[in-house]
This record gives C-alpha cells, sequence and structure tokens, in this order.
C-alpha cells in the first residue's frame, strides 16, 4: 500500500479498527466525501469475508470506537494505521492542525513514539509529491509541495 512498508495483511478486525480511527480523523473538521472515499475504498477492498459489517455499519459504529493498541499485533500495523490516518487528514487537500493533533494522539495511544510519527507524516508527503512529479507543470507541483509543509 505504501511504499515505505514492506507487505503488511491485516487481519479482518485490524482492518475494523482502522477503518474506525480513520473515520474519527475525518471527523475532526468535519467529514469530506474524499475521505469517505478513501476510507470506503480501503475497507471494502481489504475486507476478506461477506460476513463482516459493511461499510455503512462501520461508519455508524465509529463514533463510539475506542482506540486499543492491542487492536493490531505488531508495531508495524500501528504504524500502517498512524500512516493512514494521515492520507486521511490529506484526502480532503488539507491536513488541518486539529487532524495533525488527532493523528498524533493516535499515534500516542498505538505507542508510535513523535518522531517515527514524523517520519510516517513526510514519507507520505514525499510519497503525494512523486505522484505528481510527471506533470510538465513543474511550478504548480512546487506549490503543492510548499502547501504540504
Amino acid at each position: 500500500m505504501f511504499p515505505f512498508f514492506a507487505p503488511q495483511s491485516l487481519s479482518d478486525s485490524a482492518i475494523i479498527a482502522a477503518s474506525k480511527i480513520m473515520l474519527q480523523v475525518a471527523r475532526t473538521d468535519g467529514i469530506h466525501p474524499a475521505e469517505v472515499a478513501l476510507i470506503k475504498s480501503f475497507y471494502e477492498g481489504s475486507i476478506s469475508a461477506a460476513s463482516h459489517p459493511s461499510f455503512d455499519e462501520v461508519l455508524a459504529a465509529s463514533a463510539d470506537y475506542t482506540l486499543a493498541a492491542t487492536d493490531f499485533s505488531n508495531e508495524q500495523e500501528r504504524e500502517m494505521v498512524v500512516a493512514l490516518s494521515v492520507m486521511t487528514g490529506f484526502a480532503d487537500g488539507t491536513f488541518s492542525d486539529a487532524e495533525t493533533a488527532t493523528v498524533r494522539a493516535i499515534a500516542a495511544s498505538l505507542n508510535v513514539v513523535p518522531a517515527r510519527f514524523d517520519e510516517i507524516n513526510e514519507a507520505i508527503k514525499d510519497h503525494m509529491l512523486a505522484q505528481l512529479s510527471h506533470l510538465p507543470d513543474a511550478g504548480s507541483v512546487a506549490v503543492v509541495a510548499k502547501e504540504l509543509g
């Protein structure tokens, strides 16, 4: 999923938990359709069994979800959730200060140290910019890079 992570399979329960966390990030400054689309795509593309809740059920249940580091089996899964949360924050075009604070709190709850959060955040920004690097308008790419920080 992310070029800076080794391939990682998440259990269905971890996918459900990650989706709920991503939805909480999206709620931070008002859910944007682009955020919902990203999360829904992740959920529906990752969940393996039809017997699990629909995305709409996960969406409804996410407001009451309480994060626990034990929902994820290892450090790599927890870091992946932080990365997914950062991506969710950027999905509407702006990773707001409120979203950044929310994701930092998520990272802390998942025992991801602040320096590692910063590395993940920078890697996400670099990955996003790399997707634009083929564009002929380098000036526009530079503007986006500046906006990303």
